[in-house]
């Protein structure tokens, strides 16, 4: 009996320390750590400077191009020439009647032609195509900011969670090691009386049972807590295998009143925000729809040289050298009715984002109602358990003198540290909800990225 005691002491003794002579992971420095390196933040970085990027005029299609164009061009041919009335003045200037020559055939043409020259090409109007087009840009940019900011707040959200979730169980082995210790001082005042012949061997063997009780749980909750610890770092973005004690000090925060809470959501919830874009989207693209109906006149200009040789033909040679330039009308009369049914698929796609706004708007509030409701029932349960922790840690110390003067027995003895040991884990627990809760109500209302700088 005595060496199952040493054996539990040893593997107590050699369990990991997680608080000694190391530093403390807070709240806080976790959420700075998971802004600067999760792989999510960084990624819709990128697509936010992408999305920036392309907000400019050029690629709205409202600045001129302007490019150098050369052509060379070879052709081997048979050829045919029916001379017309220039010919036929040449032959006959006196303006007579004479015989109108006939067609002249040759075989085997090999002719070449180059050209080059800068040229440019602008469009002067086409249903105002090119501002909407900059604003679809526009707004592209600022979706993709507002989708880099959720991806921010997610990311706290998830890190607070996590972070949560570890030091719940940090707190819980802590409160295991008391109960520990406590079960050990039961089985050394079981085993003297047993000496004594004051106790029997059941109550030796029950002291025994739950001391080995506790210490499987206590390896539970470290196997828990070193995973929840490495999911926590992982969501953060570190590659970091070594393992620091967590800061079980989170402070509440003074919430802000519901109503303030609540004008906030419908401002500056990002969600709410991204459905208001995808409106303008929406919108904008019907409006390129319309403009699609309209006519385009394009402006067009060159400067350049042309050079054509043929080896039997018309002309042997000619040359060109100067300015070109027009402008060309473009109106819509039929199209198979492809403008008529983009400009319904817009309308319907305008309609189906309205929908969604409204959806998403009525599930915030509902989510944001509940969220206050818990975050009540939370501060309701956390001052009630705190005040009834004195009830318990009396019925403890009680039982433990009672215990100890033999008017009890072991298993009346254990009951009330199971007692205090479970009133303790649902104050610690219930903090750490609070905090959440808290958490959740900043992300919803928006200012989370605020709380949290």
């Amino acid at each position: 009996m005595k060496s199952s005691i040493l054996f539990i002491t040893i593997l107590l003794l050699g369990t990991v320390s997680r608080a000694d002579a190391q530093e403390i992971l807070s709240l806080e420095h976790a959420i700075e750590a998971a802004l600067e390196y999760n792989y999510n933040i960084q990624i819709s970085n990128i697509e936010q400077d992408k999305a920036s990027n392309l907000v400019t005029r050029g690629n709205a299609g409202q600045l001129p191009s302007i490019s150098v164009n050369s052509d060379l061009n070879w052709s081997y041919s048979d050829l045919e020439l029916t001379p017309g009335s220039f010919f036929q003045k040449l032959l006959n200037p006196e303006g007579g009647e004479g015989q109108s020559p006939g067609a002249i055939k040759f075989d085997g043409v090999s002719s070449t032609s180059f050209s080059a020259g800068l040229g440019t090409q602008f469009v002067i109007y086409d249903g105002m195509k090119g501002r909407i087009r900059y604003r679809t840009l526009e707004t592209g940019s600022d979706l993709a900011s507002l989708q880099h900011k959720q991806e921010m707040e997610n990311t706290v959200l998830v890190i607070t969670r996590n972070y949560v979730q570890a030091v719940t169980l940090q707190k819980a082995i802590e409160l295991k090691e008391l109960a520990m210790e406590q079960s050990r001082d039961r089985y050394r005042v079981v085993e003297t009386r047993r000496e004594y012949g004051q106790a029997s061997e059941q109550q030796l063997l029950q002291a025994l049972a739950d001391l080995k009780a506790d210490s499987t749980e206590y390896r539970d909750l470290v196997h828990q807590y070193e995973n929840a610890y490495r999911d926590l770092h992982s969501a953060i973005g570190w590659d970091r295998r070594e393992m620091v004690s967590l800061d079980d000090g989170i402070l509440s925060m003074d919430m802000p009143h519901y109503d303030d809470l609540l004008l906030s959501m419908y401002e500056n919830n990002t969600a709410i925000n991204v459905r208001e874009r995808r409106i303008e989207q929406a919108q904008i693209e019907r409006e390129i729809t319309k403009a699609d109906f309209l006519p385009t006149i394009t402006a067009g200009a060159q400067y350049g040289y042309t050079y054509q040789f043929a080896t039997e033909g018309q002309f042997e040679t000619q040359e060109q050298l100067g300015f070109m330039g027009g402008i060309s009308l473009k109106i819509p009369i039929f199209t198979g009715g492809r403008n008529r049914t983009a400009s319904q698929y817009a309308k319907a796609s305008l309609r189906q984002e309205q929908i969604r706004y409204d959806d998403s708007e009525q599930q915030l509030r509902t989510q944001f109602d509940n969220t206050w409701n818990r975050l009540l029932h939370l501060e309701n349960r956390f001052t009630t358990e705190r005040d009834n922790l004195a009830v318990y840690e009396r019925n403890y110390e009680r039982a433990k003198d009672s215990f100890g003067q033999g008017l009890i027995t072991g298993v009346e003895l254990r009951s009330a540290q199971l007692s205090l040991q479970n009133a303790r884990l649902r104050i610690s627990e219930t903090e750490f909800q609070i905090k959440l809760t808290e958490t959740t109500l900043l992300y919803l209302s928006g200012g989370l990225l605020i709380s949290s700088q």
